[in-house]
């Protein structure tokens, strides 16, 4: 009976994470016609995009966030395409597929502003449209390119659709940290005003935005001349703040995709003919809110509704995967019988202990991340994190079991006494299943989050990240077979992951306590993934029994997930 349901849940997992793939394949037929292309800015670094072509003489282009790829913008590409225009994303330097790298003063140059120039440049040639029949869709840092880019073309383009605009001309230190610089001291924001750029804009934010807050987008609304008495539709220039919207949302939201879409449509010439859910646009019926009836006619239509639920399904069906794994491998294969060397002979003072013990592991964390910036490498700097909290509480952990000092527990390394043999088709069969979740896992990554893996230093990084790594993931295991065989009840068990995920959690309430949401999404992101490294540990230990080779293969899912969502600094 243990089997049949191990079995039932491993299938019904595989399906339901496939079908989501699935799924957000069918949304994103539109975009089945891409070219990949290759181009040069004028400092001669090279920039990695795709064009989607299109049968309507108009098109967008696509600027990424910060620390985004092209992939983040997927949502808006495939709508886009869907409707008939023609498509250019690329990714800056530093990000996704380009190589080099960005500068932690990028804010205070022009060098994102002529890479942006370069694509269209780039667009123009593949696709045979004029700038006046290419709009220009931003998010954060992509918008704010946008907005300067603009300022610097002599040809006009069609418009400009600047989501969550990392422009502030009031205090922002989240945003000042990312930038480098004070936007109202630049010449260029200084010199924004209704007729510069000239162009039509359209600004959408969030209300629970904090990279461009209500109170900055209204300053910059003000600045470029909006009036926000005109409904947006009918309004050349026009802000739009959508309700209980976070900044990192903006790029999938089908609210924000319907507004950019309509907007977009009602500046383009009368001879294109809609096929689908355009919408009459009447002065007296729309009111400058994107809550109109009509609006949520629209909605309803568009396929970018079904992409959500699809990454919700996806992500719970790969746990319901590896959960029915884990107890169909445990039932097909009796776990070996260790001796331990190791015990832990008091609970609580083992697990209040291990948990103190994060306040002294953070200098050897300091110092870890501080030791590989003397590698002459590009620097994925937003991801030492793991490693600097990982890898840095196995260090200390492994001196304490070094030296047998390790609070509440009998006993110093080696863990065990009797080594297991090596079963090579035990090794063999969870070398396959972290194939087959590393391919699983990135068609779910591609189908809107991030692209994995890009062939770039990433994969230098993933290679010298995941040693140090393992070594805390195989402490970690070590400590939860140590407590399973002390006895007793199972919250031992979930408190040592949680005191295992403590930094991560901290790091979450942090962003959350200073005001930074989009820090606390992305914490909130991070603690999904481990969830997930954690959950794949236990399907590849039940299979293999060897728990070195256990977290060696959760320290490369880690960083296949987490290293390409970063810059290269």
């Amino acid at each position: 009976m243990k089997r049949r349901t191990a079995i039932v849940l491993t299938i019904a997992g595989l399906i339901l994470s496939l079908g989501s793939i699935l799924t957000v394949w069918l949304i994103d037929r539109p975009l089945a016609n891409s070219q990949p292309v290759a181009f040069t800015d004028p400092a001669g670094d090279k920039l990695v995009g795709t064009y989607y072509a299109g049968e309507w003489p108009y098109g967008v282009i696509l600027l990424e966030g910060f620390g985004s790829d092209q992939i983040t913008m997927r949502s808006l590409a495939s709508e886009f395409a869907r409707q008939g225009f023609k498509v250019f994303t690329f990714d800056f330097s530093g990000h996704g597929r380009s190589p080099g790298t960005l500068a932690f003063d990028n804010a205070a140059t022009d060098r994102l502003a002529y890479q942006a120039l370069a694509a269209l440049d780039e667009f123009k040639q593949v696709s045979g449209l004029r700038a006046e029949q290419i709009f220009v869709i931003g998010h954060s840092l992509g918008a704010r390119v946008a907005l300067q880019a603009a300022t610097m073309n002599p040809e006009e383009v069609a418009g400009l659709v600047l989501l969550g605009t990392q422009v502030n001309l009031s205090t922002n230190v989240q945003s000042e940290f990312f930038t480098g610089t004070t936007d109202a001291d630049l010449s260029w924001v200084q010199g924004l005003e209704p007729e510069n750029p000239p162009v039509p804009i359209l600004l959408i934010s969030g209300e629970w935005d904090d990279i461009l807050t209500p109170e900055n987008a209204h300053l910059l609304a003000d600045k470029l001349g909006v009036n926000v008495d005109v409904p947006y539709f009918v309004n050349d220039r026009a802000l739009l703040l959508v309700p209980d919207m976070f900044h990192n949302y903006e790029p999938f939201s089908s609210r924000v995709i319907i507004s950019a879409r309509e907007w977009i449509r009602n500046r383009m010439s009368q001879d294109i003919v809609f096929q689908d859910d355009a919408i009459a646009v009447s002065p007296e019926r729309l009111e400058a809110t994107i809550e109109v009836e009509s609006i949520r006619i629209a909605m309803l239509k568009i396929p970018q509704n079904y992409r959500v639920w699809a990454w919700i399904l996806g992500f719970i069906g790969l746990l319901i995967f590896l959960s029915g794994g884990e107890k169909w491998a445990n039932v097909m294969a009796s776990a070996e019988k260790i001796e331990p060397q190791v015990e832990v002979t008091h609970p609580r003072r083992f697990l209040w202990g291990k948990l103190l013990l994060w306040l002294a592991a953070l200098p050897v964390a300091a110092i870890l991340g501080s030791i590989f910036f003397f590698i002459p490498l590009c620097k994925p700097v937003f991801n030492l994190i793991y490693v600097g909290f990982i890898g840095g509480f196995g260090i200390l952990l492994f001196f304490l079991y070094w030296r047998g000092r390790m609070p509440g527990v009998k006993g110093k390394l080696p863990f065990d006494v009797e080594k297991p043999a090596l079963d090579w088709k035990r090794i063999l069969a969870a070398i396959g299943v972290t194939l087959i979740v590393l391919i699983l896992t990135t068609a779910y990554a591609r189908t809107g989050w991030f692209y994995v893996f890009p062939l770039s230093l990433r994969l230098v990084w993933l290679v010298v990240f995941t040693p140090f790594t393992a070594l805390g993931f195989w402490i970690g295991l070590h400590e939860a077979r140590m407590l399973k065989a002390a006895g007793g009840t199972s919250w031992p068990q979930a408190a040592l992951t949680l005191i295992g995920l403590f930094p991560f959690f901290l790091y979450t309430i942090l962003m959350a306590a200073i005001g930074s949401l989009s820090g606390m999404l992305g914490g909130l992101q991070g603690l999904l993934i481990l969830w997930l490294v954690l959950a794949f540990g236990g399907l590849v230990q039940a299979i293999n029994q060897r728990l070195w080779l256990t977290a060696f293969c959760q320290a490369v899912l880690l960083y296949w997930l987490i290293l390409p969502q970063g810059v290269l600094f």
